[in-house]
């Protein structure tokens, strides 16, 4: 009588399963992604469905994992509780939120800073300006090392990067995803005295509607 298979096999087929459907998953999501960029840079306009904040985090948080990991840089969220449902299209707006990070986490990691400033800061949080009203704001801080004047001035310019392998066309999307939406991004260095000891990116989305996402809690989760 044959010898059944050892228990940890069977554990190992289910994680093997396991992370095939999580290929799978993220595959088809990709193809999403591509498909919605695609059709928002030909006719500029998004598609906006009702989405919540935290949902649009969790997603782009998820994608930049890897390369967070990969460049051993710690990520912090925070997400304001009940914030109101904003008509966005969810995809595009996740893209900005990923793009930013993996600038973030790329700018850390080119200045091969020590351990204790290799983090990045999300949070997501209502705000009331006089120009823009009741909106929602996402932040992306960084410790890194700042950017140059110069480049503040022309990061949103299409083709113009400071990467040497880069198109330049990241921000620029950016910005025009952003405003579409209504909304505004700016990018400002943080000071240490007359040194800068970090970047942060920020944009805005308009409230429009009054109803509130059902969190129990404000979230607040740490990624390595």
């Amino acid at each position: 009588m044959p010898a059944s298979a050892p228990a940890s096999s069977a554990i190992e087929k289910s994680d093997l399963i396991a992370a095939l459907e999580k290929t799978a998953r993220q595959a088809q999501r990709a193809g999403q992604i591509i498909h919605r960029i695609r059709s928002f840079v030909k006719r500029s306009e998004p598609q906006r469905q009702p989405s919540r904040a935290h949902s649009i985090v969790e997603d782009a948080v998820e994608l930049a994992g890897i390369e967070l990991r990969r460049r051993n840089v710690a990520i912090h969220t925070y997400v304001a509780q009940r914030l109101p449902v904003l008509m966005v299209d969810p995809i595009l707006i996740e893209q900005v939120v990923l793009n930013l990070l993996k600038n973030a986490a790329e700018a850390i990691d080119n200045a091969k800073l020590p351990p204790a400033r290799r983090n990045i800061e999300l949070r997501v949080v209502p705000r009331h300006t006089p120009d823009e009203g009741e909106v929602i704001e996402f932040s992306v801080t960084d410790m890194g090392p700042g950017l140059a004047p110069e480049v503040i001035a022309r990061m949103y310019e299409a083709f113009f990067s400071t990467k040497v392998e880069g198109l330049g066309i990241g921000l620029s999307l950016c910005r025009s995803i952003i405003e579409s939406h209504r909304g505004r991004i700016k990018a400002q260095n943080l000071y240490n005295a007359a040194t800068a000891v970090g970047c942060r990116f920020s944009f805005t989305l308009p409230v429009q509607s009054s109803r509130a996402e059902p969190l129990p809690n404000s979230k607040a989760t740490v990624t390595t």
